[in-house]
């Protein structure tokens, strides 16, 4: 059932999902409208890593289904390539929010904290990419060869 929706999305869904979703908390003035929870010295770093590699791993399944759907013969191997290029363009999407963040008047600012959680959380997706892509391939779409 599971893998029926996950093939089922129209292109790009889950990418375009969470990169929507990362824009608005990161700059919308109160995205959380008030709620705030205390947490640990440095939680907001860890929020950092967490979405840009949310959005490392969205780009990544988003591909391997594009890429799988037509010839999974072709897409047992993961594009590292094309993952390297996703790394590169997370990384630097974190980076542009920092520098909007900068720019905007909303009691934020640019933080080069944030940007190394933000490039850290990039990288760790950027591993679960690369060491999940197979076992996903064959996983979603393996019955379609037998």
């Amino acid at each position: 059932m599971i893998k029926l929706l996950i093939r089922g999305l129209p292109a790009w869904t889950l990418s375009i999902v969470c990169c929507l979703t990362i824009l608005y908390l990161t700059l919308w003035p109160d995205p959380l409208q008030g709620m705030h929870v205390e947490l640990f010295p440095g939680a907001d770093k860890v929020v950092h890593g967490i979405m840009m590699m949310g959005m490392m791993l969205c780009m990544g399944l988003d591909a391997l289904r594009k890429k799988a759907a037509h010839r999974i013969e072709d897409s047992v191997r993961s594009p590292k390539g094309l993952l390297f290029v996703y790394f590169i363009i997370v990384t630097l999407f974190g980076g542009a929010i920092e520098l909007i963040q900068g720019a905007m008047d909303m009691g934020r600012g640019e933080d080069l904290m944030d940007f190394f959680a933000d490039m850290a959380g990039a990288f760790v997706g950027w591993m679960i990419c690369l060491a999940a892509w197979s076992p996903i391939v064959l996983w979603m779409f393996r019955e379609q060869t037998d």
